[in-house]
């Protein structure tokens, strides 16, 4: 622009220099008379008016040029102004939508360029944004397609093929370079079949059925087993244009997971034998069997003693136990038989073709007899039992619900008999069940109303005649019933856990009161083994001696085989726990179990009772008398005392104390009597020694001393 502008005042100046020539050089002309100055010739007319004409010529030539100027200044910021746009539009050229628009506010055709411009670049953002924010879309599009867990092809109305994904390709074993956007229905088709799949099938097969699948523009589901036992779920879903998209899952694991599912729903997971539901259908079909004069029976089975497995070997043994139980039950039922397993150790049988109860009876007695077997698990030999409730089909009920109801109750007989037997279910049976539930409910009661309480039995040393100390005994004064025995509510406390707070009871009432009696006399208190297996047992103990002020020497803690039958590391520390606050321990019944001996040999026990059927028998059986002079010696050896229970004739206690037992306790010296009476017990037990020409050395009968 510049250049342009000087060349414009080149051309003015050499315009006014061009001038000013012309005039001085006609006044020369005229100055030499070449040319004669007339007015009235035209010639000379028009030399005359040339200054005027001069002077508008420059004047002309002065306003064009100051116009030309001027003009040239406005153009040149017209230019500036747009290349300023120009560059403004080279930018967004290149995507650089930041630069601002100059001239927006002006009111000129210029102005309304750079809003125009402006307009573009408002449109240039928002389709960066948008080509964006498809990009995002894309790109989350194209991971979801490559990770979803389902295969996926994506058909258009012409059927060939627009989107895969390789999860497609892995489900079918497919080369994904195999695989092409573009092909057809049918080729992709070719290819599964190629690589294995549908093998029972042809091509056209295949094509027709997924055709006509295409054809009905329904969405659907089918499920399709491929190459590997494998099974794939096929999904079918039309498009608005014609085209449709096909999703494929390999549902192997759902579809085993389903099946397992319905197996558990219907088995046992443990033993995998049938469970409650399906023994139910058993029964109900079993009712409908009976109507048309089928018979059958019902069998309520539950394993003696399981629970003690589990104390001492944990549950991973249990279960194995009762996996091997399963086994055993199995091969003793017959075919058309149901066994079923209906939680922890209880097991039930629907037996078929029953014609008679002595076809039930048999089979109850060859279960039973399976059972005594003694089981081999982990290196344990595990010896239980198990007791039999039988109902009979259609006799002992109308209701699946109603028969397992009764040959539960008839169990319950059963174990109340001694356990390891069976009982058939009898219409008075139900009487006596709830007899024996009011006896629950009766003791939790007397327990809160002191209604218990403890009478006591002498163990008198033969050695020195006289009273050593006495066995608490506990005995219930029912406020309806009257004397209640301890044979009838003790087991029953033990099965539903009340001998834990009974038996609590016991101790603390019988420290407190052999703290009052003369000097040097203990008390016996028997341990049930589920209170042994308390976990505050020892600390219990510990807190009745520190509460009562008896010396711990003074209470001797009597456990039967039971507690150790199954032998475990707790069973040991506990009774290392008690011997280690002073308390005497002895083993109760000794020679009732079948593994003592190993017992003596992992406790060191303080003393031993010997059972008192083998002191019943002194009289008229040889081999008593052997056994009891064999339990002396070994214990003697050992270092442990001996009581002979259950003496009642002078003939079995002289003869025992021919064999040198230590103590004796029966009712020929005293029956279990009251605490008021323990004094007198004591003196009478003098006065009888005397009389038999004994002379035991001085007992202080005064409490105080």
């Amino acid at each position: 622009m510049t250049l342009s502008l000087a060349s414009v005042l080149a051309l003015g100046v050499s315009s006014v220099y061009f001038a000013s020539l012309t005039k001085s050089s006609a006044h020369r002309l005229m100055e030499t008379g070449l040319f004669q100055r007339d007015l009235d010739h035209p010639f000379d007319e028009l030399v005359s008016t040339s200054d005027s004409l001069i002077f508008w010529v420059y004047a002309a030539l002065m306003a064009t040029l100051l116009a030309g100027v001027f003009g040239f200044s406005i153009m040149e910021k017209l230019f500036i102004r747009l290349r300023d746009i120009q560059h403004v539009m080279l930018k967004l050229a290149d995507r650089d939508v930041a630069i601002n628009v100059p001239s927006l506010s002006d009111v000129d055709e210029i102005g309304d360029m750079a809003r125009a411009v402006e307009v573009f670049k408002y449109n240039a953002v928002q389709i960066s944004i948008q080509k964006d924010e498809l990009q995002r879309i894309s790109r989350r599009f194209e991971a979801a397609l490559s990770n979803m867990s389902q295969g996926l092809c994506m058909y258009n109305v012409e059927g060939r093929l627009d989107i895969f994904n390789l999860r497609f390709c892995e489900i079918y074993g497919l080369r994904p370079e195999d695989v092409q956007a573009g092909m057809s229905f049918e080729d992709i088709l070719a290819l599964i079949i190629k690589s294995g799949h549908d093998l029972d099938r042809t091509l056209d097969d295949v094509v027709a059925e997924r055709l006509a699948v295409v054809d009905r523009r329904e969405a659907c589901v089918s499920l399709h087993e491929v190459a590997g036992g494998r099974v794939v779920a096929m999904s079918h879903c039309p498009m608005q244009d014609g085209g449709w998209v096909a999703t494929f899952e390999d549902v192997t694991a759902r579809q085993l997971a389903e099946a397992r599912v319905r197996y558990l729903a219907r088995h046992d997971s443990l033993t995998a034998l049938s469970n409650r539901a399906v023994l139910t259908e058993r029964l109900e079909q079993t009712l409908t069997d009976a109507a048309r004069g089928a018979g059958s029976a019902v069998l309520c089975l539950d394993l003696d003693r399981f629970k003690s497995v589990n104390d001492a070997h944990g549950h991973g043994i249990g279960d194995d136990l009762l996996r091997a139980v399963a086994e055993r039950l199995q091969a003793c039922v017959r075919e058309g038989d149901s066994l079923a397993r209906l939680g922890g150790d209880e097991f039930a049988i629907v037996q078929a073709a029953v014609a008679r109860p002595e076809d039930a009876k048999i089979l109850a007695e060859r279960v039973v007899a399976a059972m005594e077997k003694p089981f081999e698990i982990s290196n344990h030999q595990i010896v239980i039992g198990i007791s039999i409730g039988i109902a009979l089909v259609p006799e002992d009920g109308t209701s699946a619900m109603m028969l397992l109801k009764n040959a539960d109750t008839a169990l319950y007989r059963a174990k109340s008999d001694g356990r390891g037997n069976f009982c058939f279910f009898e219409a008075g049976m139900n009487a006596r069940l709830q007899q024996r539930r009011q006896l629950e409910l009766d003791m939790r009661t007397g327990l809160l109303n002191h209604e218990f309480e403890l009478f006591y039995q002498p163990l008198v040393n033969l050695e020195r005649h006289q009273v050593s100390g006495f066995e608490a005994l506990l005995r219930w004064h029912h406020p309806e019933r009257g004397m209640v025995s301890p044979s009838e509510f003790i087991p029953i406390a033990e099965e539903i856990g009340l001998i834990v707070p009974l038996g609590e009871w016991v101790l603390r009432r019988a420290c407190a009161e052999a703290a009052t009696w003369p000097h040097g006399l203990k008390v016996a208190v028997n341990l049930s083994p589920v209170q042994f297996k308390s976990k505050n047992l020892v600390s219990i103990v510990a807190d009745c001696l520190s509460k009562s002020g008896l010396p711990a020497h003074q209470l001797e803690l009597e456990i039967t085989e039971t507690v150790l039958l199954q032998e475990s590391d707790s069973t040991l520390a506990t009774l290392h726990e008690l011997r280690a606050l002073g308390v005497r321990i002895s083993m109760d019944d000794f020679g009732t179990g079948y593994s003592s001996l190993s017992y003596l040999r992992s406790f060191p026990f303080d003393k031993i009772k010997i059972d008192q059927s083998f002191i019943r028998d002194l009289s008229n059986r040889e081999d008593s008398i052997h056994i009891v002079r064999a339990v002396r010696g070994l214990c003697s050896g050992l270092g442990m005392l001996t009581t002979a229970e259950g003496v009642e004739t002078e003939e079995q206690l002289e003869k025992l104390r021919a064999e040198s037992c230590t103590e004796v306790q029966g009712f020929l010296l005293s029956p279990p009597k009251p605490a008021s009476f323990v004094l007198g017990i004591v003196q009478r037990v003098l006065e009888g020694a005397s009389a038999r020409g004994c002379y035991p050395s001085t007992v202080h009968l005064n409490a105080a001393e």
